[in-house]
């Protein structure tokens, strides 16, 4: 009954409608030493600080990283993700070891950052902010030379062997 009423109550106001505003970011979009207003394949500083959202492929990431680490030379990569984009972060951080010719160290920091909401008052015309936080994901992977395996300075990558199963024929 209580359930019911709770119900009839709420529809009789209209809810609130509310507006989320975009959450500040870990690092800036353009470093301050670069021009932001260059092109941005002339960035050189910054392009290891990459925001994992849910809009980009998860290969798409791990291309972009494999690329940083390989032909750019960059030796760690900062990788940050909020809120939904977090199993997006995670699953790229763990996709990544295997794919690098590296030894890869892993640091994870979690933390919560404070995003604010516009909620419109109605027939008010009143606009309220409100707080929220909302859980973030900072990914720091940093790379060290492996050991080669091939005296010619080629880098080989050798996948782990497979153990075979005995499978018994069915009669």
């Amino acid at each position: 009954m209580a359930n019911k009423r709770k119900n009839e109550s709420s529809t009789d106001q209209p809810k609130p409608k509310r507006r989320r505003l975009s959450a500040p970011r870990p690092f800036p979009i353009v470093p301050a030493s670069v021009s932001a207003t260059g092109p941005r394949s002339a960035h050189k500083e910054g392009k290891n600080l990459i925001c994992v959202t849910r809009k980009m492929a998860l290969g798409a990431y791990m291309r972009r990283c494999k690329d940083l680490a390989l032909r750019d030379g960059y030796k760690t990569l900062h990788l940050s993700a909020m809120g939904a984009a977090i199993p997006h972060l995670v699953k790229l951080a763990l996709a990544l070891p295997p794919i690098l010719p590296f030894e890869v160290r892993t640091e994870y920091t979690t933390g919560t950052v404070e995003v604010h909401d516009e909620v419109d008052g109605g027939e008010d015309g009143d606009v309220a902010y409100e707080t929220r936080g909302k859980s973030t994901l900072m990914v720091v992977m940093s790379f060290e030379p492996a050991k080669v395996k091939g005296g010619d300075g080629n880098v080989v990558v050798a996948e782990p062997e497979q153990e075979q199963e005995d499978v018994g024929e069915a009669v």
